[in-house]
Protein backbone atom coordinates (compact mmCIF):
# COMPACT_ATOMS: atom_id res chain seq x y z
CA UNK A 1 0.00 0.00 0.00
CA UNK A 2 2.95 2.47 -0.15
CA UNK A 3 2.45 5.27 -1.87
CA UNK A 4 -1.24 5.32 -1.01
CA UNK A 5 -2.56 9.00 0.05
CA UNK A 6 -3.19 8.25 4.11
CA UNK A 7 -5.06 10.44 6.14
CA UNK A 8 -4.70 10.70 9.97
CA UNK A 9 -7.71 12.49 12.02
CA UNK A 10 -7.59 14.26 15.23
CA UNK A 11 -10.96 15.46 16.83
CA UNK A 12 -10.35 18.90 18.16
CA UNK A 13 -13.29 20.28 19.01
CA UNK A 14 -15.85 20.05 21.47
CA UNK A 15 -19.72 21.47 20.69
CA UNK A 16 -22.45 21.19 23.65
CA UNK A 17 -25.56 20.02 21.99
CA UNK A 18 -29.16 21.07 23.25
CA UNK A 19 -31.05 21.80 19.53
CA UNK A 20 -30.42 21.15 16.37
CA UNK A 21 -26.45 20.23 15.29
CA UNK A 22 -24.01 22.66 16.22
CA UNK A 23 -20.72 22.43 14.29
CA UNK A 24 -17.10 24.35 14.53
CA UNK A 25 -14.63 23.13 12.38
CA UNK A 26 -11.02 22.92 11.66
CA UNK A 27 -8.83 21.23 8.68
CA UNK A 28 -5.69 19.43 10.15
CA UNK A 29 -3.91 18.11 7.23
CA UNK A 30 -6.90 18.95 4.99
CA UNK A 31 -9.07 16.95 6.77
CA UNK A 32 -12.76 18.50 8.29
CA UNK A 33 -13.23 17.63 12.05
CA UNK A 34 -16.38 18.53 14.19
CA UNK A 35 -17.06 16.87 17.19
CA UNK A 36 -20.82 17.18 19.02
CA UNK A 37 -21.24 16.51 22.90
CA UNK A 38 -24.64 14.71 23.45
CA UNK A 39 -25.90 15.20 27.38
CA UNK A 40 -27.95 12.32 26.63
CA UNK A 41 -29.33 10.60 23.64
CA UNK A 42 -30.42 6.90 22.79
CA UNK A 43 -27.29 5.80 21.35
CA UNK A 44 -24.20 7.76 19.84
CA UNK A 45 -23.96 5.65 17.09
CA UNK A 46 -27.67 5.74 16.49
CA UNK A 47 -27.06 9.78 16.44
CA UNK A 48 -24.71 9.05 13.69
CA UNK A 49 -26.68 6.91 11.62
CA UNK A 50 -29.53 9.61 11.44
CA UNK A 51 -26.92 12.25 10.75
CA UNK A 52 -25.89 9.63 7.74
CA UNK A 53 -30.12 8.96 6.29
CA UNK A 54 -29.99 13.06 6.08
CA UNK A 55 -28.74 13.22 2.30
CA UNK A 56 -28.47 17.08 3.42
CA UNK A 57 -26.09 16.11 6.42
CA UNK A 58 -22.05 15.17 5.10
CA UNK A 59 -19.76 14.30 7.61
CA UNK A 60 -15.95 14.06 7.37
CA UNK A 61 -13.90 11.38 8.69
CA UNK A 62 -13.26 11.51 12.50
CA UNK A 63 -16.82 13.17 13.39
CA UNK A 64 -17.26 12.90 16.83
CA UNK A 65 -20.33 12.07 18.38
CA UNK A 66 -19.74 11.25 22.58
CA UNK A 67 -22.49 11.65 25.50
CA UNK A 68 -22.81 11.49 29.33
CA UNK A 69 -25.62 9.30 29.25
CA UNK A 70 -26.94 6.51 26.73
CA UNK A 71 -30.45 5.32 27.39
CA UNK A 72 -30.36 2.06 24.54
CA UNK A 73 -26.86 1.65 24.49
CA UNK A 74 -25.48 -1.72 22.28
CA UNK A 75 -22.94 -4.14 22.21
CA UNK A 76 -22.29 -6.64 19.79
CA UNK A 77 -25.33 -8.50 18.60
CA UNK A 78 -27.80 -6.73 20.53
CA UNK A 79 -26.64 -7.13 23.81
CA UNK A 80 -26.90 -3.91 25.83
CA UNK A 81 -24.44 -1.58 27.72
CA UNK A 82 -25.68 -0.05 31.00
CA UNK A 83 -23.34 2.69 32.35
CA UNK A 84 -23.83 5.40 35.43
CA UNK A 85 -24.59 8.83 33.48
CA UNK A 86 -21.67 11.43 33.61
CA UNK A 87 -19.23 8.82 35.02
CA UNK A 88 -17.95 6.86 31.54
CA UNK A 89 -17.04 7.63 28.39
CA UNK A 90 -19.52 6.80 25.42
CA UNK A 91 -18.72 7.76 21.81
CA UNK A 92 -18.98 6.90 18.31
CA UNK A 93 -16.51 7.81 15.44
CA UNK A 94 -17.41 7.84 11.66
CA UNK A 95 -14.73 6.29 9.34
CA UNK A 96 -14.65 5.75 5.71
CA UNK A 97 -12.04 2.97 5.27
CA UNK A 98 -12.51 2.19 1.33
CA UNK A 99 -8.92 0.96 1.43
CA UNK A 100 -10.39 -2.50 3.36
CA UNK A 101 -12.16 -5.20 1.85
CA UNK A 102 -15.52 -5.49 3.10
CA UNK A 103 -14.51 -9.78 3.77
CA UNK A 104 -11.81 -8.43 5.92
CA UNK A 105 -13.90 -5.74 7.93
CA UNK A 106 -12.77 -7.52 11.10
CA UNK A 107 -9.32 -6.07 10.92
CA UNK A 108 -10.90 -2.50 11.84
CA UNK A 109 -12.28 -3.84 14.52
CA UNK A 110 -8.84 -5.20 15.88
CA UNK A 111 -7.19 -2.56 15.57
CA UNK A 112 -9.42 -0.06 16.83
CA UNK A 113 -9.25 -2.54 20.20
CA UNK A 114 -5.94 -2.29 20.48
CA UNK A 115 -5.78 1.36 19.69
CA UNK A 116 -7.96 1.37 23.00
CA UNK A 117 -6.10 -1.01 25.22
CA UNK A 118 -3.04 0.77 24.21
CA UNK A 119 -4.55 4.12 25.50
CA UNK A 120 -5.93 3.18 28.88
CA UNK A 121 -2.73 0.97 29.36
CA UNK A 122 -1.71 4.86 30.15
CA UNK A 123 -3.42 4.97 33.01
CA UNK A 124 -4.18 0.82 34.60
CA UNK A 125 -1.98 -1.84 34.22
CA UNK A 126 -2.30 -4.86 30.99
CA UNK A 127 -5.94 -3.96 29.26
CA UNK A 128 -6.26 -7.41 27.33
CA UNK A 129 -8.85 -8.03 24.22
CA UNK A 130 -11.19 -10.86 24.64
CA UNK A 131 -12.66 -11.64 20.85
CA UNK A 132 -14.25 -9.99 19.08
CA UNK A 133 -14.68 -7.09 20.93
CA UNK A 134 -14.56 -6.80 24.75
CA UNK A 135 -11.58 -4.95 26.49
CA UNK A 136 -10.88 -6.60 30.07
CA UNK A 137 -8.24 -6.20 33.11
CA UNK A 138 -7.60 -8.97 35.02
CA UNK A 139 -10.41 -10.50 33.41
CA UNK A 140 -13.33 -8.53 33.82
CA UNK A 141 -14.83 -6.52 31.02
CA UNK A 142 -14.00 -2.62 31.44
CA UNK A 143 -15.60 -1.69 27.88
CA UNK A 144 -16.28 -2.91 24.39
CA UNK A 145 -16.58 -1.72 20.57
CA UNK A 146 -19.64 -2.11 18.50
CA UNK A 147 -18.65 -1.45 14.85
CA UNK A 148 -21.04 -0.73 12.22
CA UNK A 149 -20.16 -0.94 8.62
CA UNK A 150 -21.96 -0.33 4.96
CA UNK A 151 -20.40 -2.00 2.06
CA UNK A 152 -19.81 -0.02 -1.90
CA UNK A 153 -19.11 -2.67 -4.15
CA UNK A 154 -16.53 -5.11 -2.46
CA UNK A 155 -15.00 -2.84 -0.17
CA UNK A 156 -15.99 -1.14 2.91
CA UNK A 157 -17.63 2.49 2.29
CA UNK A 158 -18.54 3.91 5.86
CA UNK A 159 -17.84 2.91 9.34
CA UNK A 160 -19.40 4.00 12.84
CA UNK A 161 -17.12 3.16 15.62
CA UNK A 162 -18.91 2.95 19.03
CA UNK A 163 -17.01 2.64 22.25
CA UNK A 164 -17.93 2.65 25.26
CA UNK A 165 -15.53 2.08 28.25
CA UNK A 166 -16.18 1.91 32.45
CA UNK A 167 -13.66 4.91 33.81
CA UNK A 168 -15.61 6.56 37.23
CA UNK A 169 -18.26 4.07 37.60
CA UNK A 170 -17.60 1.80 41.26
CA UNK A 171 -21.05 0.09 41.25
CA UNK A 172 -20.87 -2.39 37.94
CA UNK A 173 -21.40 -6.51 37.66
CA UNK A 174 -19.70 -8.87 39.00
CA UNK A 175 -18.54 -9.38 35.05
CA UNK A 176 -17.17 -5.96 34.91
CA UNK A 177 -14.79 -3.18 36.43
CA UNK A 178 -14.09 -0.22 35.64
CA UNK A 179 -10.67 2.11 35.71
CA UNK A 180 -11.74 3.86 38.66
CA UNK A 181 -12.00 0.50 40.66
CA UNK A 182 -8.38 -0.70 38.97
CA UNK A 183 -6.43 2.27 39.71
CA UNK A 184 -8.28 3.29 42.93
CA UNK A 185 -8.78 6.74 41.79
CA UNK A 186 -11.18 9.16 39.62
CA UNK A 187 -9.83 9.98 36.12
CA UNK A 188 -10.14 12.97 33.98
CA UNK A 189 -12.78 11.73 30.97
CA UNK A 190 -11.90 14.03 28.23
CA UNK A 191 -7.83 13.63 28.78
CA UNK A 192 -8.16 9.32 28.49
CA UNK A 193 -10.99 10.23 25.41
CA UNK A 194 -7.77 12.38 23.86
CA UNK A 195 -5.67 9.52 24.98
CA UNK A 196 -8.13 7.34 22.70
CA UNK A 197 -7.92 8.95 20.00
CA UNK A 198 -4.57 9.65 19.18
CA UNK A 199 -3.95 5.78 19.37
CA UNK A 200 -7.04 5.00 17.05
CA UNK A 201 -5.59 8.13 14.78
CA UNK A 202 -2.27 6.05 14.89
CA UNK A 203 -3.99 2.82 14.89
CA UNK A 204 -5.91 3.58 11.82
CA UNK A 205 -2.99 5.11 10.02
CA UNK A 206 -1.03 2.00 10.32
CA UNK A 207 -3.59 -0.24 9.33
CA UNK A 208 -3.91 1.75 6.37
CA UNK A 209 -0.24 1.79 5.66
CA UNK A 210 0.93 -1.52 6.63
CA UNK A 211 -2.20 -3.82 6.30
CA UNK A 212 -3.14 -6.41 8.22
CA UNK A 213 0.13 -8.70 8.26
CA UNK A 214 1.92 -5.89 10.10
CA UNK A 215 -1.12 -5.53 12.90
CA UNK A 216 -1.73 -9.27 13.78
CA UNK A 217 1.41 -9.57 16.04
CA UNK A 218 0.43 -6.55 17.67
CA UNK A 219 -3.26 -7.88 18.39
CA UNK A 220 -2.16 -11.31 19.01
CA UNK A 221 0.30 -9.61 21.73
CA UNK A 222 -3.24 -8.10 23.14
CA UNK A 223 -5.80 -11.15 22.63
CA UNK A 224 -6.78 -12.51 26.20
CA UNK A 225 -5.85 -16.11 26.77
CA UNK A 226 -4.18 -16.35 23.49
CA UNK A 227 -2.66 -19.96 23.54
CA UNK A 228 -4.21 -21.39 26.24
CA UNK A 229 -5.90 -24.37 27.33
CA UNK A 230 -9.04 -23.27 28.61
CA UNK A 231 -12.74 -23.96 28.44
CA UNK A 232 -15.25 -23.05 26.11
CA UNK A 233 -19.09 -23.30 25.28
CA UNK A 234 -20.82 -23.72 22.41
CA UNK A 235 -24.39 -22.18 21.67
CA UNK A 236 -26.83 -24.80 23.58
CA UNK A 237 -23.99 -24.82 26.95
CA UNK A 238 -22.21 -27.65 25.81
CA UNK A 239 -18.43 -27.04 27.27
CA UNK A 240 -15.06 -28.51 25.70
CA UNK A 241 -11.84 -27.76 25.82
CA UNK A 242 -9.54 -26.19 23.25
CA UNK A 243 -6.49 -23.67 22.51
CA UNK A 244 -6.83 -20.57 21.00
CA UNK A 245 -4.60 -20.63 18.25
CA UNK A 246 -4.94 -17.87 16.20
CA UNK A 247 -7.79 -15.74 14.17
CA UNK A 248 -8.28 -16.33 10.45
CA UNK A 249 -8.32 -12.87 8.39
CA UNK A 250 -12.14 -12.98 8.48
CA UNK A 251 -11.65 -12.43 12.25
CA UNK A 252 -12.96 -16.49 13.27
CA UNK A 253 -11.47 -17.38 16.19
CA UNK A 254 -9.68 -20.85 15.28
CA UNK A 255 -9.45 -23.01 17.72
CA UNK A 256 -7.23 -26.84 18.68
CA UNK A 257 -9.68 -29.13 19.72
CA UNK A 258 -8.99 -32.45 20.58
CA UNK A 259 -10.45 -33.53 17.42
CA UNK A 260 -8.64 -31.05 15.54
CA UNK A 261 -8.47 -27.40 14.53
CA UNK A 262 -12.09 -25.65 14.26
CA UNK A 263 -13.02 -22.28 13.23
CA UNK A 264 -16.38 -20.12 14.65
CA UNK A 265 -18.33 -16.63 14.18
CA UNK A 266 -19.41 -14.22 16.22
CA UNK A 267 -21.68 -16.04 18.38
CA UNK A 268 -21.02 -19.55 17.38
CA UNK A 269 -18.30 -19.71 20.54
CA UNK A 270 -18.59 -18.27 24.02
CA UNK A 271 -15.60 -18.17 26.74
Amino acid sequence: MAGRSVKKFVVLNVVQYYSGLSKISTKPEGLEQNRVHLPQCQSTNDYIQTLLSDQSQSLSEGFLVSTDYQSAGRGQRGNSWESESGKNLMFSIFLKPNFLIAQYAFWLSAIVAVSVAKALELYVPEVKVKWPNDLLINGLKVGGLLIENTVSGQKLDQSVVGIGININQISVLPTATSLALEGRQEFDREEILAAILSEISTGYFYLQQMGWEKVRSVYYSKLYKMAVLREYFLPDGQPFKAILKSISDRGELILLCKDGEKRFQFKEVRF
